[in-house]
Order: C-alpha cells, then sequence, then structure tokens
C-alpha cells in the first residue's frame, strides 16, 4: 500500500467527532441541501424581480398598445400576482433564515420540523401558483389582444349573445385557456420539483436513515 492509499484510508476513517454523533453526517448533508435552496430561492426570487419589471413595462412599450380600462385591468392583475408572490416567498425567505443557525440543523427534532415547514412552503408555493392561473390569463389575452383587449372582454361579459353571433371567438378563448392552463400547471410542477420537491424530497431519505441507525 503506497503513501496516497494509505492518505485516503485514514480519511475515510471517523473522526472522534463522527463517532460521537452518528447522525453527524445526515446533518451535514441536509445543511448542504439547505444551502442548494438558498441558492435556488435567490435565483427565482431575482427571476421573479425581473419579470415583473418587464410585466410592469410592458403597457408602455408601443408596439403593445394597452391602455385605458385594459391597462386599468392589467395593471390590477400584476398587483394580485405581485401581492400572492411575495405571500410564499416571504414564508421561503425566514424558512431559509431560521435554517442557516446551526443549531436547527444539530438534533432529529429540528430537521423533522424543518421538513415539515419546507413541505407546507412548497404546498403553498404550487396552492398560490394555482391561484393566479385566472390573473396569468387575462394578462395574457391582456398582452396579445392589445387595443382589441377591451372589445375582447365586452365580448367575453355578453357571453350569450357573442356565442350566438361568434361562436369561433368563443371556441378559440376556451381552447386557448385550456392550452394555456395545461402549460403553466406543466411548468409549475416542473419548477416545484426541480427547484424544491427534490431537495425536500432528500431532506426525508436523510430523517428516514437517522430514524433506520
Amino acid at each position: 500500500m503506497n503513501f496516497d492509499e494509505l492518505k485516503k484510508s485514514w480519511q475515510e476513517q471517523p473522526t472522534d467527532e463522527d463517532l460521537q454523533n452518528p447522525n453527524l453526517k445526515h446533518y451535514k448533508e441536509v445543511g448542504n441541501i439547505m444551502a442548494k435552496l438558498r441558492r435556488n430561492i435567490k435565483l427565482e426570487f431575482v427571476s421573479w424581480v425581473v419579470c415583473m419589471f418587464f410585466l410592469i413595462a410592458v403597457p408602455m412599450l408601443p408596439i403593445y398598445k394597452i391602455s385605458g380600462y385594459a391597462a386599468f385591468a392589467y395593471y390590477f392583475f400584476i398587483v394580485q400576482i405581485s401581492l400572492s408572490s411575495l405571500l410564499y416567498y416571504r414564508r421561503f425567505y425566514y424558512l431559509i433564515k431560521s435554517a442557516k443557525q446551526i443549531d436547527l440543523l444539530a438534533s432529529r427534532e429540528h430537521l423533522l420540523k424543518l421538513y415539515y415547514d419546507l413541505k407546507y412552503a412548497v404546498e403553498t408555493y404550487r396552492i398560490v401558483a394555482y391561484v393566479m392561473i385566472p390573473q396569468a390569463l387575462f394578462l395574457y389575452l391582456i398582452m396579445i389582444g392589445q387595443n382589441r383587449a377591451v372589445a375582447w372582454f365586452e365580448k367575453l361579459y355578453n357571453f350569450r349573445q357573442t356565442l350566438q353571433l361568434d361562436p369561433n371567438f368563443i371556441l378559440w378563448m376556451i381552447l386557448s385557456a385550456l392550452i394555456s392552463i395545461v402549460i403553466i400547471v406543466l411548468i409549475t410542477e416542473f419548477m416545484i420539483r426541480a427547484y424544491y420537491g427534490d431537495y425536500v424530497k432528500q431532506i426525508k431519505e436523510n430523517l428516514d436513515q437517522m430514524e433506520a441507525e
């Protein structure tokens, strides 16, 4: 056995700290997972801020031609979406901030609480995202409708009359709404799984291993 093999074998041996606390490796693993979660939350929050600034600027861009009642409705939905989004970002912020404390990652009880808090935060994220689907659809309608958005809203308001006079418009609206909902749901579920869900599962796996040991 050469020197490198001896060094590797020595490094793989458990330290006194590991022997005193056999769950230490799981605590460290959860700490690494939380670091990745913090990075993802910051990344998504920055992306959200950029997206909000873009959406706020949309009516001011000549290409979209959004004005009058359509502009008022547009900003009304923007405010709703912003407030709803801040709800779960605030929850994530305080959760991640509290998880920075070392003692919270030093016992199974605290890790268990952290797991359920994270799981609840992710479910809140999912619920808020689904609740915002109607607002998102109206924003999309206003953006693609541009100066025709008000006329489209009037047609939707007078649904029965429009159904008789222009059934193709109603059919187009229904199909567009269904396709948009499917796309939003798929994107939401993908983001939840990629940004949060997999990491929450990893924390649960560490908890299960700690219990088994």
